[in-house]
């Protein structure tokens, strides 16, 4: 089974957050983690390919991208449309 995950750690509204997506490439199943608590939780099939969740009152956005017929999975995160680099890749 394939498993990968994103950190991201970022300042919002003054306080520093983290942000931690968790994925397998075997279940499709994606966790998503705020400050390390569990906020979105589900399955994505090939064709849905994002997740909505709020972090305050700002609306992030993660994205998933499947690759080698869904063997490998990337995401990426935008808070209020913009774009966050990850800690890791």
């Amino acid at each position: 089974m394939s498993e990968a995950s994103n950190v991201w750690r970022l300042d919002v509204d003054g306080q520093e957050r983290d942000i931690e997506v968790e994925h397998s490439t075997m279940t499709g199943k994606i966790v998503v983690k705020l400050d390390g608590q569990v906020v979105e939780e589900s399955r994505l099939l090939m064709s849905k390919k994002s997740l909505e969740f709020k972090v305050g009152e700002h609306v992030a956005l993660v994205g998933v991208e499947y690759s080698y017929s869904g063997l490998a999975v990337r995401s990426t995160l935008h808070l209020d449309g913009r774009y966050v680099e990850p800690l890791n890749d």
